[in-house]
């Protein structure tokens, strides 16, 4: 992701985790700044939940990112070796096994989601 970009999802971020704040401890409250957008304070709980929701979205892009590139930059720095397991007849499969093996990942849906992201970057290697 381009730093530019990068900085403005940043930005968003504080944005709406300080409205989700301000959306906790105002929920309900006859004198909140929502009450220009929302009248009826019963829908203040959605609202919040919503806030928190589009928190937790901006979270998981901004971190994603920087996974996949780790990932990339040791897959990379690891290119030979890769190759040399590839002309000895190992599947990508068994190679992103014991990569991630070699990081010590342990099972479960962040490693479901480490192999996947290891297979594509597998495929891309010549």
């Amino acid at each position: 992701m381009k730093q530019p970009l990068r900085m403005g999802l940043y930005i968003l971020l504080v944005v709406f985790m300080l409205l989700t704040f301000y959306a906790i401890f105002n929920a309900g409250n006859p004198n909140s700044l929502f009450r220009v957008l929302i009248a009826d304070p019963p829908y203040d709980i959605a609202l919040t939940v919503g806030l928190s929701l589009v928190v937790a979205l901006l979270v998981i892009l901004l971190s994603s990112g920087k996974q996949q590139s780790e990932l990339e930059h040791l897959l990379e720095l690891n290119k030979e070796h890769i190759r040399e397991l590839r002309h000895k007849g190992k599947s990508e499969e068994s190679i992103a096994d014991s990569f991630l093996d070699s990081l010590q990942a342990k099972k479960g849906f962040l490693y479901a989601l480490a192999r996947r992201r290891v297979l594509r970057y597998l495929g891309r290697i010549e």
